[in-house]
């Protein structure tokens, strides 16, 4: 995943002694390129990763984390127009709207940050990230993580405020060619991806090495194991017309942003008439993506991943459509 290769990037780094600047957008709006979220880290050896937007805003403000590392400043904030009319400090670019950029400076001090998040993530254990003008902190969250929140307070004061531990997870249920290719296109998406399938010697399920973790349950039992909330997502690829509607049956219930099934009209018809016949309200089935994924066309095992992985990149990012 993204998010964790920079934090073992900072980790690297700082148990070799090398300071570095963590990037962080706090907010955007309109036609920003860089959005709330996105992280770069400049090394002091000069080697960095990630990215806040690109083009000629990054190039300068590369140009100033690298001046933080002579400096007494630990943290700034630079609040970026994109606009070249505009009165307020300019990005460079002309794409309309703004962003604003924490700029933080962590030296081996820091390691035990590094170590905590990396923990969280690998348990999946719901935190909040904190950045203030004198703190960056790891703490305790609800089980209902809020999303990213920025806010300016008196006196030039502001906080940021960040969901860790739990990353956005997709729930791929087939380890079939298309769970399979599904999990390779995700895994470059910074997505947590768990495939669940009760079969153990499909030649697919051996090849997946994409897949952070890999359950066999029956799949009558297989929505015990996924967790309600808006950073859940659940894709049904099942190998047959009942393994999906024993699945569909466990899950459609969950409160997840995102469900879908891959199938044709009729057989997925049929699977939600015969589920209504057996009592289930038909308003449960209304959230269903189905058949899943965009229309494009797509007929291999890899197009309809990047179908399916299209729909749910719209999902994710449905607050800026």
């Amino acid at each position: 995943m993204k998010e964790i290769e920079i934090w073992n990037f900072i980790e690297r780094k700082l148990a070799a002694d090398i300071p570095v600047v963590l990037m962080v957008v706090a907010e955007s709006n309109n036609s920003s390129p860089g959005r709330a979220g996105f992280k770069m880290v400049v090394a002091r050896d000069e080697e960095m990763t990630g990215t806040i937007g690109g083009g000629i805003m990054e190039y300068n403000l590369i140009k100033t984390a690298r001046n933080l590392f002579t400096e007494n400043d630990r943290t700034i904030m630079k609040e970026l127009h994109h606009d070249p009319h505009q009165a307020l400090d300019k990005s460079g670019l002309i794409c309309g709207g703004s962003q604003t950029v924490i700029l933080r400076k962590l030296d081996r001090k820091s390691l035990p940050l590094c170590h905590e998040i990396i923990n969280k993530y690998d348990s999946r254990q719901n935190r909040v990230l904190r950045i203030t003008a004198d703190h960056i902190t790891l703490e305790n969250a609800k089980d209902d993580l809020p999303d990213i929140h920025f806010k300016s307070l008196p006196d030039s004061e502001w906080i940021y405020e960040e969901p860790y531990g739990v990353p956005d997870t997709v729930y791929i249920i087939g380890g079939g060619h298309v769970g399979l290719a599904v999990a390779r296109v995700l895994a470059n998406l910074n997505f947590y991806i768990i495939t669940i399938d009760p079969r153990k010697e499909v030649f697919t399920l051996k090849q997946n090495t994409y897949a952070h973790r890999i359950i066999h349950v029956p799949y009558d039992e297989a929505g015990k194991f996924i967790r309600d909330g808006h950073r859940s997502y659940v894709v049904i690829v099942t190998h047959a017309f009942t393994s999906d509607r024993t699945f569909l049956r466990s899950v459609i219930h969950k409160k997840v942003r995102y469900i879908g099934m891959m199938g044709s009209r009729v057989k997925i018809k049929k699977i939600i008439d015969e589920l209504i016949e057996d009592g289930m309200a038909p308003a449960l089935f209304e959230p269903l993506h189905a058949p899943i994924g965009l229309k494009i066309g797509a007929e291999t095992p890899e197009e309809i991943a990047v179908s399916i992985a299209s729909e749910i990149i719209q999902a994710r990012h449905s607050d800026y459509l």
